[in-house]
């Protein structure tokens, strides 16, 4: 019974817990499946919007900073003239002229050298050195003695968001240059794709960064003190960036860190509707992280430890019904119902067992008949000769303990299997059960006045030897034991010795 509870436990423990990672793993894989998806979603809006809210700053920008471009176009022009009277820039009194329009002045040289600035950061920067590309198109600016203006720009040397206009001087020696801070532009204060950008940031829990880099490879970053530039950062990240803006396809590449943490760094090309100079052609770079799907993962997995705990317990509910359902039926068809010893059925499965171990015992059986049994049926009643059959099993029990077991073959005749004997412990088992059948005597009841016990025993004589062997012997030895007047025991050993005997006299 133990074995069986056991066994059942296991297949039920173990079909559980299948069930269970099953479906936590089908679950999972859904859930990972569902979150992907969101998140391919997510990234589809957030880019968009981040695109379009792009456009439509430049686009603001474009039709609303006209007047800003006006004045900046005037004020260069009233510089070339100033410069037609005077071309000493030396001596010019530039603070003063920035009071006067608002603006900070730049001249640079024809090496695109700052040579004269009211912005002092830039003084001495050469553009010829840090932006060779740049310092192209400034020659082109200066050759043309056309006027020009960028859209949105940053400073070279602060990163500050500000927006500039150019214009050469007659004779090609100078370049004149205004520039403006965004921020004291009404219409930026209005249309700040910064802003915007860190409201996506807030709004979407995976998204963890979003910046515009100018096509100088600059970052639009009013945010740090000092400028920050793609030649600053990984190997990875200028590849990825070059790659989007070679190619003006989105590029992307992860990064993996500790327990599951993935970023996801993508770089979106934009290309501005009007030509804007060095405004038209930018960068978007984002960067995702996977908190959310590494929250759900974790939240499945608390589901899984629960699901888990609530299966194992059901398990331990449903084996509980199941040995209550079936104990009937398994006691049925292991024990003899009247006497609880174990039935003709388990003595043969037992044995199948016990077999197999007998290369490290010896196993003896012991065959038990109630001497006139049929009395007790005609003279008391089946009643009581069921009364002693019943204590003839608990006093058989009660002889083996736990070195064996009883059995009932059928009807009076019992049997114990000792699991590791020999023929004198065989003899004293023997003993011991007429002894005890004999104090059943003193009972109040007459029917153990006419009942004694006749015994016959054999041990297993080698390892081929078969239970049927055993039983045939076992049983000769029980029919000494009853030819030779009952109520006594016989071994196997004598009735070889009673053959022998006969052998020699014939």
């Amino acid at each position: 019974m133990k074995k069986l509870r056991f066994k059942l436990l296991l297949s039920l423990v173990i079909f559980a817990l299948i069930l269970v990672i099953v479906m936590s793993y089908v679950n999972r894989q859904m859930l990972v499946m569902d979150i992907r998806t969101q998140e391919t979603i997510n990234k589809t809006l957030i880019e968009d919007h981040i695109l379009n809210d792009m456009q439509t700053v430049d686009n603001a920008h474009f039709y609303f900073d006209k007047s800003v471009s006006d004045k900046m176009e005037v004020e260069l022009q009233a510089l070339i003239s100033y410069y037609e009277k005077n071309s000493s820039i030396a001596t010019w009194d530039l603070q003063q002229m920035k009071k006067e329009h608002g603006m900070d002045i730049y001249i640079l040289d024809q090496t695109n050298t700052v040579v004269y600035t009211t912005f002092v950061q830039d003084k001495g920067l050469s553009f010829s050195e840090c932006c060779k590309k740049f310092s192209t198109l400034l020659d082109e600016r200066r050759e043309s003695s056309k006027f020009y203006t960028d859209g949105i720009d940053v400073s070279t040397t602060t990163g500050a968001m500000r927006k500039f206009g150019y214009l050469g001087t007659p004779d090609q020696k100078y370049l004149f240059e205004l520039g403006i801070d965004l921020h004291d532009v009404p219409v930026f204060k209005t249309f700040d794709f910064v802003k915007t950008a860190n409201s996506l940031v807030e709004k979407y829990n995976d998204l963890l960064e979003v910046k515009t880099i100018t096509a100088g490879g600059v970052f639009l970053d009013d945010s740090q003190d000092t400028r920050i530039v793609v030649s600053d950062q990984s190997e990875l990240f200028q590849k990825y960036y070059k790659k989007a803006k070679k190619t003006m396809e989105p590029t992307e590449y992860k990064k993996e860190l500790e327990n599951g943490y993935v970023e996801t760094v993508r770089f979106l090309p934009y290309e501005a509707e009007t030509i804007r100079g060095e405004s038209t052609n930018r960068v978007v770079y984002v960067k995702y992280g996977n908190l959310s799907e590494l929250a759900a993962l974790a939240k499945n997995t608390k589901q899984f430890w629960l699901l888990l705990v609530i299966a194992i317990v059901t398990t331990f509910i449903m084996l509980l019904v199941i040995i209550q359902l079936l104990s009937k039926t398994i006691n049925l068809a292991t024990y003899d119902a009247l006497t609880g010893v174990y039935n003709r059925a388990t003595y043969i499965s037992k044995m199948e067992s016990l077999l197999k171990k007998r290369k490290e015992n010896t196993p003896g059986l012991l065959l038990i008949d109630l001497d006139n049994f049929k009395q007790v049926n005609d003279q008391f009643g089946h009643a009581e000769g069921d009364k002693v059959l019943v204590e003839t099993g608990k006093v058989l029990k009660q002889a083996v303990k736990n070195e064996g077991f009883v059995v009932r073959l059928g009807g009076d005749e019992f049997a114990i299997v000792l699991y590791d004997t020999d023929e004198y412990e065989i003899q004293q088992f023997a003993n011991t059960i007429m002894q005890n059948i004999s104090s059943l005597r003193y009972l109040d009841t007459k029917s153990w006045d006419v009942v004694s016990v006749s015994m016959g025993g054999a041990i297993y004589e080698n390892v081929a030897e078969s239970e049927m062997s055993l039983f045939v012997r076992a049983d000769q030895a029980l029919y000494r034991s009853k030819n030779a007047g009952k109520n006594q025991y016989s071994s196997y050993d004598e009735v070889a010795a009673d053959k022998e005997i006969i052998r020699k006299k014939e």
